[in-house]
């Protein structure tokens, strides 16, 4: 695959679970090939204002660490110095994880953590080989239950984006008889 920009959407939604399957549905879209989602990234807001930050895909220090723990102590067995290999192997792991921010970078989801309104959730999503086509009609499943917080798409492809999102209503309060939800 060539390279082309990555594409940085910021969505806005009023409860987790509906945050939780909009990054089910890009997981999809990239399992079906309509985008590549290279990174993914929760900041939730509590009524009272408390903030956390949730990453999908970018590994922790303390992941690669105990990751490269166990290549480092495969190889240490190989050479019989298994005790130095695992501690070269998590040292190296750690810290290659720390240097190496290969998704939305840290400096973003801080600018994020500041301006997230309380009781609401963001969702950041960095992805590239977009069929723009494929994904608005997605997209417009969630209309009227995500908002555009941020993006730095073309002012084309955000006008696009703003309108498959809010190109329907969500009904709320429907009665039984009304309810396409199968029993």
């Amino acid at each position: 695959m060539p390279d082309e920009p990555r594409s940085l959407v910021v969505l806005g939604f009023e409860n987790q679970l509906a945050a939780a399957e909009m990054l089910t549905s890009l997981t999809r879209m990239t399992t079906e090939g309509t985008l590549l989602l290279h990174d993914a990234v929760f900041v939730t807001s509590t009524p009272a204002g408390k903030v956390r930050v949730t990453e999908t895909t970018d590994p922790s220090p303390g992941q690669s660490a105990f990751g490269g723990a166990w290549w480092g102590l495969l190889f240490g067995i190989v050479f019989a110095v298994p005790v130095i290999g695992m501690a070269i192997g998590a040292g190296s792991a750690a810290l290659m994880a720390k240097l190496t921010d290969t998704g939305i970078s840290d400096e973003f989801v801080k600018q994020l953590r500041g301006s997230i309104k309380p009781g609401k959730v963001y969702l950041a999503a960095l992805y590239s080989h977009a069929n723009p086509e494929k994904a608005l009609e997605e997209l417009r499943r969630y209309s009227g239950m995500a908002e555009l917080v941020s993006t730095n798409l073309s002012d084309e492809a955000t006008a696009r984006l703003q309108e498959a999102l809010s190109s329907g209503t969500v009904t709320t309060d429907v009665s039984e008889d009304e309810s396409t939800i199968a029993e």
